[in-house]
């Protein structure tokens, strides 16, 4: 379950509460949380009880751990400042910088509530990489719920996975309850005439190349010819093809979501 770290305005509370939320109640999570910032695990557990602090140094390397995004990392950073303050008056200047951020983080979830469709600077990031469509659609399988699932098996950072789904969390193609993601009710859909079809396609062909030089790609399927064929059944094949591909879509809307697959074709004049 991933903790908000924006309910939060103290930091050990926001780790103890990300501890608990781990997979057998984060056993053994301590130690790597140690290991994360280079300090025995002693001192962990005095900063976890309110003995010690962490440095901005430990800080910005628990940043990385977490797989907090910029924002989220920011926000860290002011906690465990105020956690370190020392005078009243400190303390003060933190929170209110803490809670300029919190409003804003609220401005940006009631703006996002209505979203619907992605704005030109939203396809231009969205297309701008395989990841973005891989995540949103790697969310309609229920054990890729969480960051560290979908990092995992996506092979991206913590921090690369964190801001895809802060994204899209965004535009309503993913949504959050519980802790766990899933994927949202709103879709996208990109047309011949959109200028970031070109993209979309480069993205997936690129990841065909490199699904070919993979170990165990005996199980895909590539096939790859050049003909010559007349003008007649250019047309022929096209509707063929036309046709495998309804079908196709036919059975992917009624299959269950277990694994993440790529469906690419091409055919088309040299």
């Amino acid at each position: 379950m991933d903790k908000d770290i924006f309910d939060h305005l103290d930091y050990r509370q926001y780790l103890l509460a990300w501890i608990e939320s781990r997979p057998k109640r984060g056993r053994g999570l301590r130690a790597a949380l140690a290991d994360a910032i280079r300090s025995p695990i002693s001192h962990v557990s005095q900063v976890l009880g309110g003995k010690s602090d962490l440095s901005p140094e430990q800080a910005e390397e628990m940043n990385d751990f977490l797989g907090h995004t910029s924002e989220q990392a920011e926000y860290f950073l002011l906690l465990v400042q105020l956690g370190r303050a020392g005078t009243p008056k400190l303390q003060r200047r933190i929170e209110t910088q803490l809670q300029r951020m919190r409003e804003k983080r609220l401005v940006l979830k009631d703006r996002l509530e209505v979203k619907h469709t992605l704005s030109r600077e939203d396809q231009a990031i969205f297309y701008s990489s395989w990841q973005y469509a891989a995540v949103h659609i790697l969310l309609t399988i229920d054990r890729f719920g969480t960051k560290e699932a979908i990092s995992e098996y996506l092979g991206l950072s913590l921090k690369k996975t964190a801001e895809i789904l802060e994204f899209l969390l965004s535009l309503g193609l993913a949504v959050q309850a519980e802790g766990r993601y899933r994927v949202g009710t709103a879709r996208v859909h990109l047309g011949n005439d959109s200028p970031m079809i070109a993209k979309h396609h480069i993205n997936w062909r690129l990841q065909a190349m490199r699904a070919l030089e993979r170990e165990d790609a005996q199980g895909d399927l590539h096939y790859s010819s050049v003909i010559s064929i007349s003008k007649e059944d250019v047309i022929r094949i096209k509707a063929l093809l036309v046709k495998a591909i309804e079908s196709a879509k036919a059975v992917i809307r009624d299959s269950p979501e277990e694994e993440l697959h790529s469906f690419c074709l091409d055919f088309f004049r040299i």
